[in-house]
C-alpha cells in the first residue's frame, strides 16, 4: 500500500470553509484567522474530491498544493500475509 499525502493550502473568507474542512478525512496543520488560509494534509488521489466537497461552500477562494511539502516523506508499506 503506498501512502500518498499531499499539504494543500485553502484561501477562504468566513467560517463556512473551516466548518466543512472539520468534516472531512483530512489533518488540519494551521489556520490562519488573519490572513483567511488553512493548511492541512490529505490523499494525493483525493484532491479533486476536496475542491468539489469546498467549491460549493460560501466564502471559498482557491485550493492549491503547498510548495512547502517534501514528496520524499510518503512511503511505501508492505504487509506481509502470514
Amino acid at each position: 500500500m503506498e501512502v500518498a499525502r499531499m499539504s494543500y493550502i485553502v484561501y477562504y473568507k468566513g467560517n463556512g470553509v473551516l466548518k466543512r474542512l472539520e468534516k472531512m478525512p483530512v489533518n488540519i496543520a494551521y489556520t490562519s484567522e488573519k490572513l483567511n488560509y488553512t493548511i492541512f494534509y490529505g490523499e494525493l488521489r483525493q484532491e479533486k474530491n476536496y475542491f468539489n466537497q469546498l467549491k460549493n461552500i460560501k466564502g471559498f477562494l482557491k485550493l492549491e498544493q503547498s510548495n512547502m511539502f517534501d514528496e520524499e516523506l510518503n512511503f511505501t508499506l508492505n504487509r506481509d500475509s502470514k
